[in-house]
């Protein structure tokens, strides 16, 4: 069983069996409501799930028998709102779990997130620079344990050194530092390559934090199920990772998270250019592909310089396998799985 509460459908899963939690409406709807009328006199009449981070009492019964046969849970917060969700739902379930955190979107922490660690049977983290965050409300068993998703169909490939497709993909009103620092290399690009493009796979919406320089050159190809986003990305000569470009010490993201679609490139054997800080997290994890499969970069000419090394057939090739290797050793879904289940077992 699969359980969100997002209004915007970007935490949707295709799974057969997922629970959408709207703030909004009441019950196991399809879509996405917004933000409108009808969002709004759902809210005024209380018919919704939630009042701000608590569930509404009488949603709790149908909650119940909507999870009934839950016996383990796997919960994922992102946020202090997030955790406190997360509290009220295990509470009612009453199951044992575990915790994963990707993020930590706005630390220091609430007393829900010391709740979730002091009672989960483990706490799985992504990057070390957490384990300090967790140490801060309480010690509990901690783990790594990275994003992951499944093995892909397709596969990259070489095409030819005067052309350049770039793949940027996901959501980018975090990242607005990165679609930035590309555009200020356009110029130079456009003298190195014959035929230069940009394919963007993501929110329509998400289209506007793309710079006026590179809108001319770029194929917006909005949402894509995961095959035809795969096949997308495997026609691109590279990827665009747009941030976290800030310092550690002024971005939650810079200092906590790796993006989570740094995958979908890994996964086809895209190398990877990426617009992040030297101290970040995502530099760190990726610290065993850095200069051969992933491409730091904090300057238009380092874009540059990147692009020339994969116009090398021979270095490009070796940049795919790379990337490949590092997917399927740290991100394939399989593995993470066996290391997830691995906990849970003795609970199921």
């Amino acid at each position: 069983m699969n359980c969100y509460w997002f209004d915007d459908g970007k935490g949707d899963s295709d799974a057969p069996t997922t629970l959408r939690l709207y703030t909004s409406l009441p019950s196991l709807w399809p879509f996405a409501t917004g933000r409108g009328f009808v969002t709004r006199m759902v809210a005024h009449f209380g018919i919704g799930w939630w009042e701000n981070t608590r569930m509404i009492e009488r949603k709790k019964t149908r909650l119940r028998e909507l999870l009934e046969e839950v016996s383990f849970a796997y919960v994922a917060p992102f946020s202090n709102v997030d955790a406190a969700r997360c509290r009220e739902i295990l509470q009612i379930l009453g199951c044992p779990f575990v915790v994963h955190i990707w993020d930590f979107l706005d630390a220091p922490l609430n007393g829900d997130y010391k709740w979730l660690f002091s009672h989960a049977k483990h706490v799985f983290y992504l990057s070390p620079t957490m384990i300090e965050e967790i140490r801060t409300s309480v010690v509990c068993d901690m783990s790594p344990l990275s994003f992951g998703r499944r093995k892909s169909r397709n596969r990259a490939k070489y095409h030819c050194e005067d052309k350049l497709t770039i793949g940027l993909i996901g959501t980018l009103y975090p990242y607005k530092e990165g679609p930035k620092l590309l555009s200020q290399a356009i110029g130079r690009l456009r003298g190195q390559f014959a035929d230069l493009r940009l394919r963007y796979i993501g929110p329509n919406d998400e289209s506007r934090f793309i710079p006026t320089e590179l809108r001319p050159l770029t194929e917006c190809m909005g949402y894509l199920d995961d095959d035809g986003r795969d096949r997308a990305l495997a026609e691109c000569d590279v990827g665009y990772l747009p941030g976290p470009l800030l310092a550690p010490e002024i971005d939650a993201r810079s200092r906590y998270s790796v993006p989570s679609r740094s995958a979908d490139y890994l996964a086809i054997g895209l190398p990877m250019i990426a617009a992040i800080h030297p101290s970040s997290a995502t530099n760190a994890f990726f610290s065993s592909i850095r200069g051969r499969g992933f491409f730091p970069v904090r300057e238009p000419e380092d874009i540059v310089f990147a692009a020339r090394k994969l116009q090398d057939e021979t270095f490009w090739k070796d940049a795919s396998d790379s990337c490949a290797e590092f997917f399927d050793e740290h991100l394939d879904m399989g593995r993470l799985q066996k290391q997830l289940f691995a906990v849970a077992q003795p609970f199921l």
